[in-house]
């Protein structure tokens, strides 16, 4: 009814020919672009018939449809935006209910799946009742979408399974964190589920539960994905070239370089990450000492003998006491031996602290002029392209740590939320994205 209307006033006052003139002029507005991507166009008029095509930057995955069209209408199609998402599970710590010769937990994410069940690189638990699978990503994300490429089909012919995911910061064996998604079907060798959280849900564990009707079964994952776009890739950390391959982590918006070819004194490890714009790690809680841990565990799983500095030393002033590089003292420690009435040790007598592989990465003191591995900490660089929203212009000069993005809206489009948004230290914008 609008668009007949339309077309009768049109025509009254301006006749057919002005009429078909302003349809063939038609033209879109800006699709909106997700966080960490960027959108060409195959014209910059976006009139009828142009094609926006997504791509992510590095580290990233494109989730939904890389290429949309303008319709007729002024709309894009098909409809949704795409997101470009970092799978956070890969390498990190996993467990199963039980596990078959061969069938590790770990082979779920060490990133390589199978369309067949195949024991080099699936996992398969005992047959359990109600079989279970986690992850622990060592830090809670926004999970958006978990991925599954199942290994061995269930549970018989015709016979459904129903698959729960859940995510929390609850012990995940025990099944009380919210659920993600429940899926009830078919479980066929090698064929991947794709299960989003919607809304997205914020969690340190992700679970797999199998419940079936016909008693005992084994679950089998050839790999998991979990996929967040609030996430600080490897990409937006320093880069040097005589860093070993692979010796970058990031947890909680700081990255981490593992030095294990190079090993020095204290003085000259400190001397050496500062000189990159780095320090020695300088600080400690639970959760921080659980992902060094991990790290370490994973790099050395055959080498328990090795060592890192961290960046604590002895008080001079008082003996039982140790205190940061940064000079704050240590209010949270993980000693492999603590004395009584004191958190501190002293196994060795030195005035340095380590990461003891030979103490599960616990902390053992150690003379300052021992030649150990080390650890650099360092701040992102940048933070990534944010999200654009439809109908808007943004406007920045790049986007790197302490530069503000700026937000305008279409003609006919109000902005609602921050018409500017910085980037902060941690590799991530202040404020939330507006929306016009």
């Amino acid at each position: 009814m609008r668009r007949s209307f339309l077309l009768v006033v049109i025509l009254t006052i301006t006749g057919l020919v002005r009429c078909w003139a302003i349809s063939t002029e038609a033209r879109c507005k800006f699709p909106g672009a997700p966080a960490h991507s960027t959108v060409s166009f195959s014209n910059d008029t976006l009139t009828i018939g142009a094609i926006a095509t997504y791509t992510c930057e590095r580290g990233f995955e494109l989730l939904g449809p890389a290429r949309r069209v303008c319709e007729s209408t002024g709309e894009w199609l098909p409809e949704g935006i795409p997101f470009c998402v970092l799978n956070v599970a890969a390498g990190k710590a996993p467990m199963q209910i039980s596990s078959e010769p061969g069938g590790l937990p770990q082979k779920a994410i060490d990133g390589s799946t199978s369309s067949f069940f195949s024991p080099e690189t699936c996992t398969l638990t005992k047959p359990e009742r109600t079989p279970w699978w986690y992850v622990n990503l060592l830090e809670p994300y926004m999970v958006q979408l978990v991925r599954l490429d199942f290994g061995k089909a269930c549970c018989g012919k015709n016979k459904p399974a129903t698959i729960v995911v859940r995510v929390g910061n609850n012990r995940p064996d025990l099944g009380t964190n919210p659920i993600c998604n429940r899926f009830t079907g078919f479980i066929d060798e090698g064929k991947p589920l794709f299960l989003p959280c919607n809304p997205p849900m914020p969690g340190a564990f992700v679970s797999v539960h199998m419940e079936t009707a016909s008693g005992s079964t084994q679950l089998s994952i050839c790999e998991a994905f979990v996929y967040t776009d609030q996430a600080l890739p490897i990409e937006r950390c320093p880069q040097f070239r005589d860093q070993p391959p692979g010796s970058t982590a990031t947890y909680n918006g700081k990255c981490y370089i593992f030095y294990n070819r190079q090993p020095m004194n204290l003085r000259d490890a400190l001397g050496f990450c500062r000189s990159r714009g780095g320090t020695l790690i300088d600080e400690s809680n639970p959760a921080l000492q659980g992902f060094v841990s991990w790290e370490l565990w994973r790099r050395h799983r055959s080498d328990s003998q090795s060592q890192y500095w961290m960046g604590a030393v002895r008080d001079a002033h008082n003996k039982n006491n140790w205190k940061w590089l940064n000079g704050d003292d240590q209010t949270v420690s993980f000693w492999s031996l603590p004395s009584s009435g004191s958190e501190t040790t002293s196994i060795n007598g030195g005035d340095c602290a380590r990461f003891d592989g030979s103490k599960g990465w616990l902390w053992s003191d150690t003379n300052c002029n021992a030649p150990l591995n080390f650890i650099c900490q360092h701040q992102p660089t940048a933070c990534g392209r944010p999200e654009q929203p439809p109908n808007s212009t943004m406007i920045a000069e790049n986007f790197n740590v302490g530069t503000a993005v700026e937000y305008s809206c279409d003609e006919g489009h109000l902005l609602i939320g921050p018409s500017t948004r910085t980037c902060l230290g941690t590799g991530f914008y202040n404020e939330f994205p507006p929306v016009c």
